[in-house]
């Protein structure tokens, strides 16, 4: 353990306003507080998992709630994944969080291994697919450049009525409706779940390759249409060689920080702050008259609070015409619940627990569209939905049949 490491979790007072806020405080035993403690006590069972999941590092979901609230400003995420880099990575973090859980718990699994989901994903020589834009313009010569992101591989993932492909096709639309023609960027994944997962070597040498992609097209300004990829090129990209707490203490300082150098000459932005900005050029038809109003509420992304990108969604949505209606739900901007999974980990009941209790709050506020930047986000969600409704149609045969009988 590092002594920044030691000095950070030093800086706890043990006020307890970390666990407070966690959101998983609100389906299990997990304390950031008690994790900090036995840091600054140098405890090297920290390092442990923990049956009763109050210390168990792979539970933590690095949603920075926790941050947010801190007084003395630890950086708790931070620390969470430097310690789980330490830890052994990846298959450690699957041990942990997955497979192991399920056994020793007797939970079934939602989906496939996430971590073997995320490492897939890293994995194609070529980068991800860049044939987004149908119905859009694209210029080569553009200095902005379009990263969609992994949308394709969502789609060879989950089968959940949603067509990831198509947010690509949608953004490019939409940056041409405010003046943009982008150029598509054939980047590989930005390396967010690799990094997430303690996979520090696989996300140094992704963040190396899309670094150097970038240099060589010569853009001045990247765009994104997914907040994790946002989250990880303008943040986890400058700081990988800064020999912050999220560093990458013993990589190849000179080339790392020259890395470094280029990516901060490329200001990256989302979507959504394009729209905000530019939004009186996007003209959306009026709904017919007479049509009602839709309820439209936004979840914010995890992704999204440690640069307090709060507004910008919100006034894009405003932008969308007088036929959409924006409420806020109960917990809202720096006090919104996390969708439940973060890194492609974790998908399990206490994950499931917090979806639902972010979808009963769009219903008590009668929301007819929960509107998100983070596509992960939107694939649980979804999931959810689709499994309550099945569930909800199989009592139904069920009740139907015992009345015929």
């Amino acid at each position: 353990m590092s002594e920044e490491m030691l000095r950070l979790s030093r800086l706890c007072y043990q006020c307890g306003e970390c666990t407070a806020a966690c959101p998983l405080r609100r389906v299990s035993r997990f304390s950031p507080r008690r994790i900090l403690y036995d840091l600054a006590a140098a405890n090297a069972d920290v390092l442990k998992t923990d049956e009763d999941d109050e210390k168990d590092l792979w539970n933590c979901l690095v949603c920075e709630n926790c941050y947010i609230v801190c007084p003395q400003e630890v950086d708790f995420p931070a620390l969470v994944l430097k310690l789980r880099s330490e830890e052994g990575g990846a298959a450690a973090g699957a041990a942990a969080s997955a497979v192991a859980s399920a056994v020793a718990r007797k939970e079934s699994l939602a989906h496939r291994e996430f971590s073997e989901i995320a490492s897939f994903m890293t994995c194609f020589e070529k980068g991800v697919p860049t044939d987004f834009g149908v119905g859009g313009e694209t210029d080569e010569e553009s200095e902005y450049g379009y990263f969609p992101g992994c949308l394709d591989y969502f789609d060879l993932f989950f089968d959940l009525g949603v067509n990831y492909h198509e947010i690509g096709d949608c953004t490019v639309r939409l940056l041409n409706a405010v003046g943009i023609k982008p150029r598509i960027l054939s980047l590989k994944c930005c390396g967010h779940d690799a990094l997430f997962q303690g996979n520090r070597k696989v996300f140094e040498k992704l963040a190396a390759y899309n670094t150097r992609k970038i240099k060589e097209s010569g853009i001045k300004k990247l765009v994104v249409s997914c907040a994790e990829g946002f989250l990880t090129f303008k943040k986890y990209y400058e700081l990988a060689a800064s020999g912050g707490a999220e560093g990458a203490e013993g990589a190849e300082g000179v080339e790392e920080v020259e890395r470094v150098r280029e990516v901060e000459r490329v200001e990256v932005l989302h979507i959504s702050e394009l729209l905000s900005e530019r939004g009186e050029k996007l003209n959306f038809k009026a709904g017919k008259e007479g049509s009602r109003t839709v309820t439209v509420a936004y979840h914010d992304p995890c992704a999204f609070k440690r640069f307090g990108l709060y507004e910008a969604p919100r006034e894009a949505l405003k932008k969308a015409g007088a036929g959409v209606k924006l409420v806020e739900l109960t917990h809202a901007k720096e006090n919104a619940v996390c969708c439940g999974v973060s890194g492609m980990m974790n998908c399990n009941d206490r994950s499931k627990a917090l979806r639902a209790f972010r979808l009963d709050e769009a219903r008590a506020k009668k929301v007819d569209v929960l509107v998100t930047t983070c596509p992960k986000c939107l694939s649980h969600f979804s999931c959810l939905k689709r499994e309550t409704e099945r569930e909800k149609g199989g009592r139904e045969r069920g009740g139907e049949k015992e009345r015929e009988e």
